[in-house]
């Protein structure tokens, strides 16, 4: 959220935000663009009707005072995917989903794109190599998504990932865990197939090729949409160093090494395909990728 707010403000609005508690990591970015609050709490005085809109984050309470007090006043309220969609409606949507590998996936989307050098926009969960910010939206045509399936604010449950409207999807894997939001696997199993299905005519839906995947994929059988399965990109081992093994048998050296690695390697290959990233391209970039908050 407050990556979010520097680029708000950077982008030329007047912004202010509140909070309980702001670590110290947050306030001195804040400081940074004169975006501190003169102090923590809930200020429902201060929302008034000249509020072009309130965007709340997901851990926001239904009775928090300040939500409850733009409720009265009928203010435009987003959640933070809601407000990410309407910035980037009129961009190309990759999107990210998974039970793990997204953010490595992300990163490794990020990474080649701006080893050539492409416009593009993001929003990550993480901070990895080449990023100032946790969010960057500008005029770029392209926008880059790590989609949670976390619930988009306690005003509309529904998963943050099917809120951004993809364009290429990735299903990095389905694993369940017991939770709040999803009680059962049969709920949250159910969201990734909304995902899949959510795919526009033309769309694209890039995924891993493992059983419980293609399981919950399966009924998406229609014909104006691209499905690309992946598996665990080829490599080989020598003198402790790794090296990913193309189609045509070259060698290609690897900073990061690891199976999960590997397949979040495939992921993003062919997912950057898609946007006119050839495989010669794609293999010129990943030598210099360093991993994730390096």
């Amino acid at each position: 959220m407050h990556d979010l707010a520097i680029g708000i403000k950077q982008a030329g609005h007047s912004v202010t935000g509140s909070d309980e508690n702001i670590n110290s990591v947050v306030a001195s970015n804040l400081l940074n663009y004169n975006l501190i609050p003169e102090e923590n709490g809930w200020f429902p005085e201060k929302i008034d009707t000249s509020l072009q809109a309130v965007i709340i984050g997901a851990h926001i309470k239904a009775e928090n005072p300040e939500l409850k007090r733009a409720l009265e006043l009928k203010l435009t309220i987003y959640s933070l995917p809601e407000f990410i969609y309407r910035k980037s409606a009129d961009k190309q949507r990759i999107v990210v989903s998974g039970s793990h590998g997204k953010t490595m996936i992300t990163s490794l989307i990020i990474h080649v794109l701006n080893f050539h050098k492409r416009k593009f926009d993001y929003v990550v969960n993480a901070y990895t190599s080449g990023l100032e910010r946790l969010v960057r939206l500008s005029n770029a045509p392209l926008i880059i998504i790590e989609g949670q399936e976390a619930m988009s604010s306690t005003l509309d449950r529904t998963p943050a990932f099917l809120k951004y409207h993809h364009h290429i999807g990735i299903v990095s894997g389905i694993e369940w865990q017991k939770s709040e939001d999803y009680p059962t696997k049969e709920e949250y199993t159910r969201q990734f197939g909304l995902f899949g299905a959510a795919t526009p005519k033309g769309g694209v839906l890039v995924y891993f090729e493992i059983d419980h995947v293609v399981a919950v994929l399966s009924p998406l059988n229609r014909p104006d949409v691209l499905l690309v399965p992946y598996k665990t990109h080829a490599s080989i081992q020598e003198n402790g160093q790794e090296f990913l093994v193309t189609s045509t048998k070259e060698r290609v050296p690897l900073k990061i090494t690891g199976k999960h690695n590997l397949q979040s390697i495939s992921a993003a290959q062919e997912a950057v395909k898609k946007i006119g990233i050839t495989s010669e391209m794609f293999y010129q970039a990943i030598p210099s990728f360093v991993g994730i908050g390096n």
